[in-house]
């Protein structure tokens, strides 16, 4: 990867990939004035997307997914949400706004990659998520650059939980263990030692281990391990193709 990075060749095709895949600027999206001019749609989220059938399907896509940017990519920094202070007591904003400015979009021969972005409080999308599944979306390019080490990192902090004993319930019972050991009784037989120490390990864990409070809510209640706020219904995929082989028949698989 670093030996292609360094071709002009292989970093005009990521050029070419970003520009189809990985947005942050649209004609209409580059400064805050023109961001003024397009109305805000709440709701569009609850809309559908242009049907691909009609002849002007690529003019209603474009508009469409400018509405969608305008509606759910720009970034506003509100105190408790995304201000914080720093340590000189002036607020910043945690998600990194305003951020980098580029006329063009950019992959370095380090791997650092940066799309077009004219406005600095616009939030970079992937189009086809966008379009059809109409949230807010985030997307990055990772070759070997800054983001591909930062990723790696918080995957692995991720998955394998700090050590710190609100987060992990093993180091919450060898805390525990450990207290058993020093004021354990010569004197207590095996079963009431092993009493005594199912005690303390459960009583350490109802003390110390952090619980989110919609699952202390849960227990109070009595609703117990998992609360279903929603019906979900079935959706059956041979549907779908049935209207896709419909719409474009040429996808039908022939001998």
């Amino acid at each position: 990867m670093q030996a292609l990075l360094k071709t002009e060749d292989f970093r005009q095709r990521i050029r070419a990939y970003i520009r189809q895949n990985v947005r942050a600027y649209l004609p209409g999206l580059g400064s805050e004035e023109e961001v003024k001019v397009v109305p805000n749609e709440p709701e569009i989220g609850y809309s559908r997307p242009p049907n691909p059938s009609a002849e002007d399907y690529e003019e209603q896509l474009a508009a469409y997914e400018l509405r969608l940017a305008r509606a759910k990519q720009i970034h506003t920094c509100e105190p408790r949400r995304c201000l914080v202070p720093d340590a000189h007591g002036r607020l910043r904003c945690k998600r990194g706004a305003p951020f980098d400015i580029a006329d063009d979009d950019i992959i370095e021969e380090g791997g650092r990659v940066q799309p077009k972005r004219l406005y600095g409080y616009i939030n970079g999308w992937m189009p086809a998520i966008l379009i059809n599944v109409r949230c807010n979306n985030d997307a990055k390019v990772l070759t070997n650059g800054r983001e591909t080490k930062n990723i790696t990192f918080y995957t692995t902090g991720y998955a394998a939980k700090k050590q710190n004993k609100t987060h992990n319930m093993s180091a919450i019972m060898a805390k525990g263990y450990a207290y058993h050991r020093k004021r354990s009784s010569y004197l207590d037989t095996i079963r009431e030692d092993q009493q005594k120490m199912l005690f303390r390990l459960v009583h350490a864990i109802n003390r110390e281990q952090e619980l989110a409070a919609p699952m202390v809510i849960s227990y109070l209640m009595g609703w117990g391990d998992t609360y279903c706020s929603h019906r979900y219904t079935p959706i059956y995929f041979t549907s779908f193709m049935g209207s896709l082989l419909k719409v474009f028949p040429s996808l039908t698989k022939t001998g």
